[in-house]
């Protein structure tokens, strides 16, 4: 015990800060309350060490001002909600911007980096390889329909392809045949992982990204080559049994309930489009302000269909905020966008910049902003903007 109480005396703030960080993105495919855990630890050793007394210089630094906006609409929003035990909910998820500050302020050089990404892998892959044994029959799942660790797949596909865009990456700079053929495994594991998910979006945003896999997986070789392997990802998903069964699934059930759904009868699974099309109509009269934090529930019962959210980071901005919250969201993403892809070269500014696109787009098919794994993850990676060394021009 008391060789235990040395080591732990020797390890500086830094050290167990960035240890919170990467154990963080360890634990972030197991669940919610594990990465949290983690995040609660990290900032626990930021304010004891006395690191929050950065916290001033790092609000003035200008990637750092979209989140501000971001953050006070919820809060404002709460104001005039017709729902405030939901809205103080999605108000709350506010807090979680804290660990942009935490990982602002924690020094992430290359290889700190890199270790942050193979936390991320080693949890990705054992959900993986669980994955695998629940799908050939040798356990039953955590929970029902979702293979693996049990969590959400519209969560787990986001993890999965930002994993993949990062194991394509390392590959295109490893040198040896040994860890070429690492990176493989990695990169196949988390492929079928996503095959075996029920996760419709993850099968889209895979296809959309397949072609900046497939360039940095083919480096150096010509352009047939490329799009031979770019295909090659494609047809990985036809393979799978669950993704074929989910696509006519998905056919089924929008033939099945069109007809209930313009009668305004309610249905079980309501189709994306007519979610858009239901907050589009609200949000045509509410357009300055909105409808307030977590109101939309309460306007669509009278409609005969209740949403909670309306499955789109942007439209839930719209029609909760009105166009200021529009012009918020994008901002943010703009922001990270630009910001990194100007470093794009680098581990850190690639890293910031496939989260930031998978995040993106898989906002286009579900509110990410509002469940906490893929807004905690939004938030830790966005502070690492903070190390990066490239100043894009034209950006605000």
């Amino acid at each position: 015990m008391e060789l235990i109480k040395q080591n732990f005396s020797k390890v500086s703030s830094e050290d167990a800060l960035f240890g919170c960080i990467a154990l963080t993105f360890l634990v972030l495919p197991i669940g919610t309350a594990p990465p949290l855990i983690g995040m609660g630890l990290a900032c626990a050793v930021w304010l004891f060490s006395g690191r929050f007394l950065q916290v001033a210089s790092v609000v003035k630094r200008p990637w750092f001002r979209p989140v501000i906006l971001f953050a006070i609409l919820p809060w404002i929003g709460l104001s005039y909600s017709q729902n405030l035990d939901l809205g103080m909910d999605y108000a709350t998820k506010t807090q979680y911007w804290i660990a942009a500050l935490v990982t602002a302020g924690c020094y992430m050089s290359e290889r700190r980096l890199f270790i942050v990404v193979c936390a991320l892998w080693a949890g990705l892959f054992a959900g993986a390889v669980l994955a695998l044994i629940q799908f050939v029959g040798l356990a039953a799942p955590i929970k029902a329909s979702f293979l693996g660790f049990g969590i959400v797949h519209t969560l787990v596909s986001m993890y999965l392809i930002i994993g993949i865009l990062m194991v394509a990456f390392y590959f295109k700079r490893a040198t040896s045949a040994g860890s070429k053929a690492g990176l493989l495994l990695l990169i196949l594991a988390f492929i079928f992982h996503l095959t075996v998910l029920q996760g419709r979006s993850g099968y889209l945003i895979f296809v959309l990204i397949s072609p900046l896999v497939a360039r940095d997986l083919t480096h150096g070789l010509s352009v047939k080559i490329k799009v031979l392997v770019c295909a090659g990802l494609v047809f990985s998903l036809c393979l799978s049994p669950v993704v074929r069964n989910r696509v006519v699934d998905t056919f089924a059930i929008f033939n099945e309930n069109k007809e209930k759904l313009m009668a305004g009868e309610p249905v079980q699974e309501m189709p994306r489009f007519f979610m858009a099309r239901e907050t589009l109509d609200v949000m045509k009269k509410h357009p300055l302000m909105g409808i307030g934090t977590g109101s939309l529930p309460e306007i669509t019962r009278a409609h005969g269909h209740t949403l909670e959210h309306p499955h789109n980071n942007f439209l839930y901005m719209g029609v909760s905020f009105g166009i200021v919250g529009i012009i918020s969201c994008f901002w943010l993403f703009w922001n990270m966008f630009a910001r990194s892809w100007r470093a794009r070269k680098t581990p850190v500014g690639y890293f910031v910049f496939s989260t930031c696109l998978v995040l993106f787009l898989g906002g286009m098919l579900d509110t990410q902003i509002l469940n906490t794994g893929t807004l905690v993850m939004l938030c830790l990676v966005y502070g690492f903007l903070n190390h990066l060394k490239d100043e894009p021009k034209g950006t605000i």
